[in-house]
């Protein structure tokens, strides 16, 4: 099996599970244990939060995810984070205080509370029946395409079947 980690899910239209309903999936571990990513597309408002948050899927955790887009903060060593796709590192505390500092002067970033699992094969069923479209991932989709638009930008358009009648 080939992993899927770095790539980005899009909810079918046809996907009726309301966790999942227009969303867009960053995948950041699939393998043979199961896998793990983030809701992209979901902000939530907390008062008292400083920085922007998503809510990064149903599954419940403690503690924050944090992605940026800064090259230059990320040294890929466990202590900064590595990279997740183009453009995409995991951050950590340290980051988090530079953001808390000043978040609009660094617009390339999103703070995760919880985040969306699938056991083993549990997600190729899903894509094999169809709920899923999965597209390369990048630091220009996630940071530059608008939240509110990115699930229409990166859904992949379809053909309809033609008539047999």
């Amino acid at each position: 099996m080939t992993s899927l980690a770095g790539s980005m899910l899009i909810a079918r239209p046809a996907l009726d599970d309301p966790n999942f309903a227009q969303t867009v999936v960053l995948l950041l571990q699939h393998g043979s244990e199961g896998t793990f990513g983030l809701i992209v597309n979901r902000p939530i408002h907390v008062e008292g939060f400083d920085v922007p948050l998503y809510v990064g899927g149903p599954c419940e955790m403690q503690g924050l995810f944090l992605l940026h887009g800064y090259p230059q903060w990320s040294d890929n060593t466990e202590s900064q984070g590595g990279c997740v796709a183009s453009g995409i590192f995991l951050g950590n505390e340290t980051i988090m205080n530079r953001l808390k500092d000043d978040p609009e002067a660094h617009p390339r970033f999103r703070v995760f509370t919880n985040y969306s699992g699938w056991g083993p094969d549990q997600l190729e069923h899903e894509i094999s029946s169809g709920a899923w479209a999965v597209v390369p991932a990048s630091g220009t989709k996630l940071f530059d395409i608008p939240v509110e638009l990115l699930w229409q930008r990166l859904l992949p358009s379809t053909i309809p079947l033609p008539s047999l009648n």
